[in-house]
């Protein structure tokens, strides 16, 4: 009988374990989407991760591109094909209505920005990426 009750004693933390593992995966799955519309931002910092998203849409568009290349495509407007990600006039009135300043944005900008140069395939990312990182210094 002693080995009997050491048995049950050592199962009765497992419908603890369980709801414990129930809320941490629940909790995972409801987590905050990133905001990646900035007509969508509802703070500075959304605003700026925003920001992000297009950054990384631009990159990615722009892979390793060479300006020729852009040219080619469209000589009047080399950019033209990045004009639906940037959307500066989205970005400007969503900062005026939240009430950004530019210097809080650069800052935001600093640390939500980092780890994007590894994203640059080209020169002209590189130089898109450019007055980005030049604003933190």
């Amino acid at each position: 009988m002693i080995g009997r009750s050491n048995v049950h004693h050592q199962r009765s933390w497992l419908p603890v374990a369980y709801l414990l593992l129930a809320v941490v995966v629940m909790g995972a799955g409801c987590g905050a989407d990133r905001v990646t519309d900035p007509a969508r931002a509802t703070t500075c910092a959304e605003l700026v991760d925003a920001g992000r998203a297009s950054a990384e849409q631009v990159l990615e568009r722009l892979g390793d591109r060479t300006l020729a290349e852009l040219e080619a495509d469209d000589p009047s407007r080399p950019f033209g094909l990045l004009d639906p990600l940037l959307r500066p006039g989205v970005f400007a009135s969503r900062a005026v209505a939240l009430g950004c300043g530019e210097s809080e944005l650069a800052d935001l900008a600093c640390t939500a920005y980092q780890g994007l140069s590894h994203l640059a395939r080209s020169d002209v990312a590189r130089a898109y990426l450019a007055p980005y990182f030049a604003a933190c210094d």
